[in-house]
């Protein structure tokens, strides 16, 4: 497939024109969730929504573009220098480390009252580990996901990172987390 279709393509898929080809896969956000979702991270990182379907083509999960926005941010490089070595299966702390992002940059504190559900183990690698050590901690794909989009959505739809969480442990999708936030 040539660049300029697949960039073409990319964007149909972001701006909702045309369904993605998981859509009718499995049950998940419509394009409507998702293109509000965009416009949160797009808005969170100042970045087009043509921008974001050029990220498109790169066939990454929706809620991994976050992800990709802020490591190319802190890293310093261009967002499809980050995409482009997700897209060959790279693991997300593989990446982060090659650009000397640790882990300890994604930790979130929360109040101590809080469940961390899923993030309970990774929440006990950073417990179990000196602090001054956090950077050499190695995330899984899944949680590091999720720690980029929790502290995203919660500075861009002002709520607690703790009610973010909350509702991510209720669903599977942070896409459908950020439907759930916006419309209550």
């Amino acid at each position: 497939m040539g660049r300029a279709f697949k960039t073409v393509l990319g964007i149909l898929l972001v701006t909702g024109i045309m369904p993605s080809p998981a859509e009718g896969q499995r049950r998940g956000p419509n394009t409507a969730a998702i293109d509000a979702y965009y416009r949160t991270i797009g808005r969170a990182f100042s970045v087009s929504l043509d921008e974001l379907g050029i990220l498109g083509e790169w066939q990454l999960p929706v809620e991994e573009i976050t992800v990709v926005l802020f490591l190319a941010r802190r890293a310093g490089v261009s967002p499809d220098v980050i995409a482009s070595q997700r897209d060959t299966g790279a693991p997300w702390a593989t990446i982060a480390q090659r650009y000397g992002v640790g882990a300890g940059v994604f930790r979130i504190s929360f109040p101590p009252e809080t469940s961390l559900g899923r993030l309970e183990s990774t929440y006990q690698s950073f417990s179990d580990t000196p602090r001054a050590s956090w950077n050499a901690l190695l995330l899984d794909d899944r949680d590091l996901v999720a720690l980029v989009n929790i502290r995203i959505l919660s500075n861009e739809l002002g709520v607690a990172a703790a009610e973010v969480l909350a509702a991510w442990g209720r669903t599977a999708s942070l896409v459908l987390v950020h439907q759930q936030l916006t419309n209550r």
